[in-house]
């Protein structure tokens, strides 16, 4: 005989493992098979909704994408500041009594 499939709600557990069920069930003790399908509903757009939406309205208002350079050029330039900001703080830390990443002993 082929037992009769039952569905019921039921809340998980914020351990991910544990299942609150909202009523009891007229089973026998044993193991069962479990199917399990989130009933909340989407709460908004996707990550990839909004990007295109952003796309889009950046094309409409006329806005061109930065070419390959334009993005190399920028990179380049933020790693040149990191540099002079590094050689900045090695000329502080050159002019203290302990080193960076030492530590004073008495």
């Amino acid at each position: 005989m082929t037992p009769t499939p039952i569905t019921i709600e039921a809340m998980l557990q914020p351990d991910g493992k544990t299942l609150y069920l909202e009523r009891q069930l007229t089973l026998a003790p044993g193991r069962v098979k479990v199917t399990v399908q989130s009933t909340e509903t989407k709460s908004g757009p996707t990550m990839l909704e909004v990007l295109d939406r952003i796309h889009m309205g950046q094309q409409k208002r006329g806005s061109a994408r930065r070419t390959e350079e334009q993005v190399a050029a920028d990179v380049a330039q933020m790693r040149a500041d990191d540099e002079e900001s590094e050689q900045r703080w090695r000329e502080i830390w050159s002019r203290t009594r302990t080193p960076p990443g030492t530590t004073e002993t008495p």
